[in-house]
């Protein structure tokens, strides 16, 4: 018996798995259905209801005929709906070129307080201004095989790149 009890003192594992077993059988009992909660039911029983009140429903929901109108009075109202949206319409077309015109005058007073700026930093005699050199695609070509010859030899430069 006490070969037993040392052997269980050894191994706190198996003590932690035999108490946790323990509860779990003694901790189960059956908890009381909530009044609230209605019972469970099988998914046949389930089926079988919702079949009967679809049943149920499709009879007492028949449309009613649709009354009778005249032809002229359908008529004179669509031809009300259609002046109404064509009024509407027109209204919005009229709004929409307001504010494109709007729009195109904005922008033409935008290029124009731009292209004066411009003018006035283009001038060749200022000090904050100078245009720089332009390059076109011989030059840069020519260039970089001009550094290639007049430069060191491949052999003689470092093959990795410095990072900057």
């Amino acid at each position: 018996m006490g070969d037993f009890i040392d052997f269980f003192l050894k191994n706190p594992f198996l003590i932690i798995v035999l108490i946790g077993i323990l509860t779990s059988m003694l901790g189960k009992k059956k908890q009381p259905q909530d009044p609230n909660t209605p019972p469970k039911k099988k998914w046949q029983e389930v089926m079988q209801e919702l079949q009967g009140e679809m049943q149920q429903g499709n009879q007492q929901q028949r449309p009613a005929p649709a009354p009778v109108r005249k032809v002229e009075q359908q008529a004179a109202q669509a031809a009300e709906v259609i002046d109404e949206t064509t009024n509407e319409a027109n209204k919005r077309i009229a709004e929409l070129r307001r504010l494109q015109q709007k729009y195109d005058q904005e922008r033409l007073y935008q290029k124009a307080k731009a292209d004066q700026l411009t003018s006035t930093i283009a001038d060749n005699n200022s000090p904050v201004y100078r245009k720089g050199p332009s390059f076109g695609k011989k030059q840069l070509i020519d260039g970089i095989i001009m550094s290639e010859v007049l430069g060191s030899p491949r052999a003689k430069r470092s093959l990795q790149r410095s990072r900057r």
